[in-house]
């Protein structure tokens, strides 16, 4: 029989293994954002709440996972998913490399695994979205899943890290000689150029959650 704590725990777990919180889990299923949050979870005289079987079954639905996937902690062996590693983080981006705040890559610890079901795109790696400087393309606890291996071509969503650590997300305008053009995915941000020797790489964004 499960506890109360047993399903809260469960649903912690499946979003942290599909790089998320619990509010971006929620989202992630079309639920209120604040569905799983730690003050939903006992009423105001100390009885504990129960998620309902209706917001179990979306997310479920939303992170392609069974209901013994989810009381399990891990994917059964027979999942056809991809194990992706998680990362670090993904930031709106830079003004240029002098001027560039240090967004850099901070692997989670300890280090979290995404499922992704499209082997197409092998090898890939996942990112998650920090802030809302993004929006509307992108949330806050969105999930970037990169392929280095996919050469990508103007107008295609990239991740650029730059020789500084920085990382942000562009959409790749050209490639020449002299370097790399990016436009801005936030109309806050202006178009950037930068050299080549000061791209470490550039990452095609083959999928989101959102």
């Amino acid at each position: 029989m499960l506890a109360h704590n047993d399903v809260w725990n469960a649903i912690d777990e499946l979003a942290a293994r599909n790089g998320m919180s619990p509010s971006g889990l929620a989202r992630r299923a079309g639920l209120d954002p604040t569905t799983f949050n730690k003050s939903k979870r006992f009423a105001a005289d100390g009885r504990p709440r129960w998620p309902s079987t209706e917001s179990i079954a979306k997310i479920l639905k939303a992170t392609n996972t069974t209901v013994a996937e989810l009381f399990a902690g891990e994917p059964e062996p027979s999942h056809p998913h991809m194990a992706i590693p998680l990362i670090g983080e993904a930031h709106a981006g830079f003004e240029s490399p002098a001027s560039a705040p240090r967004n850099t890559v901070a692997a989670p610890t300890p280090p979290r695994i995404v499922s992704f079901p499209d082997r197409r795109h092998e090898p890939l790696y996942a990112l998650t979205v920090v802030g809302d400087s993004m929006q509307p393309l992108y949330r806050d606890g969105d999930v970037l899943f990169i392929s280095p291996g996919a050469e990508p071509e103007a107008g295609d969503r990239v991740v650029v890290k730059l020789s500084n650590n920085e990382v942000a997300v562009k959409v790749l305008k050209s490639i020449g000689a002299a370097g790399y053009e990016f436009h801005a995915v936030n109309p806050d941000h202006g178009d950037a150029s930068v050299p080549a020797s000061d791209v470490d790489w550039v990452a095609r964004i083959v999928y989101a959650t959102q």
